[in-house]
């Protein structure tokens, strides 16, 4: 009996030991996940304060849309390093889609001319309030309601309109669906104090834009100015509205300019709008 208690003390003692060491493994083993996971949660990117100043600002802006409907034409002149290149014309629709609660179309189709091969000569700009644009190229193939289920978005809509320097992007600011938007700085330009946005596309496709750099006036929040960079980061384009209409006591863009420092081509959209009848 004495042998026997001898022996079960040793093994109660091994046991101990061991439970002691089992504890402290266990122990350790989740300080290192607690720290780990203070580590992870740490290294989870923090937005800046221009970060979340700009996405603030631009879903203020998604939240803007057309208000009353508007029909019309519009025409593109162009200038090249050698002169006057052959002027383009298009008729322009704005209105809201029936068929498609709080849907606006923008419908764009380009007048006379002669259409080169996968020339874009009709698409369609599609707003809702607070959400991206959406585009569609087959508007002159079935009702525009229709084309709205076959619309896409994104650095696709990165296609000219009838050969000219507006891109589809452009007319649905496209810039403003990408995930890097800054605030940057509030300033003067050209005569207006102005919110100075950064948009950058992470991801640009080869014959897209990387970077938007766009001057929107503070009280209106419409465009004043911008630059657009190719997908290279190089300095590719300047937009300047030059001129607005009053209609319907709303003012509306009526005059559009993009200069193109790669090409040195300067182009003018003029637009002739009116109230739609109802």
């Amino acid at each position: 009996m004495k042998h026997w208690f001898a022996v079960g003390e040793s093994v109660s003692n091994f046991g101990s030991i061991f439970m002691k060491i089992f504890l402290k493994i266990v122990c350790a083993a989740y300080g290192l996940f607690f720290v780990f996971g203070a580590m992870s949660v740490d290294a989870a990117p923090k937005l800046s304060k221009a970060e979340v100043d700009g996405r603030a600002f631009v879903s203020e802006l998604l939240r803007m849309v057309p208000r009353e409907e508007l029909d019309g034409s519009a025409t593109i002149q162009r200038r090249g390093p050698k002169g006057r290149l052959p002027e383009l014309r298009a008729n322009l629709q704005i209105y809201h889609l029936q068929d498609v609660n709080g849907t606006w179309a923008n419908v764009f189709t380009a007048v006379g001319g002669e259409a080169a091969e996968g020339e874009v000569r009709a698409f369609a700009v599609y707003r809702q309030k607070g959400k991206r644009s959406k585009y569609s190229t087959e508007v002159d193939k079935m009702r525009v309601a229709d084309a709205f289920m076959k619309s896409f978005t994104g650095d696709a809509s990165m296609q000219p309109f009838a050969g000219s320097d507006f891109w589809i992007a452009d007319f649905g600011f496209e810039f403003l669906a990408w995930d890097d938007q800054r605030k940057v700085k509030e300033e003067m330009q050209r005569s207006q104090w102005c919110v100075v946005l950064e948009s950058r596309n992470l991801k640009p496709a080869k014959n897209g834009y990387s970077r938007i750099k766009a001057w929107f006036d503070k009280d209106t929040n419409g465009l004043v100015q911008a630059y657009a960079y190719d997908a290279e980061g190089k300095w590719l384009k300047i937009f300047k509205p030059t001129s607005f209409k009053k209609i319907e006591g709303q003012y509306h863009l009526k005059e559009m300019e993009i200069r193109n420092v790669q090409t040195r081509t300067v182009t003018k959209i003029i637009y002739n709008l009116k109230a739609r009848k109802k």
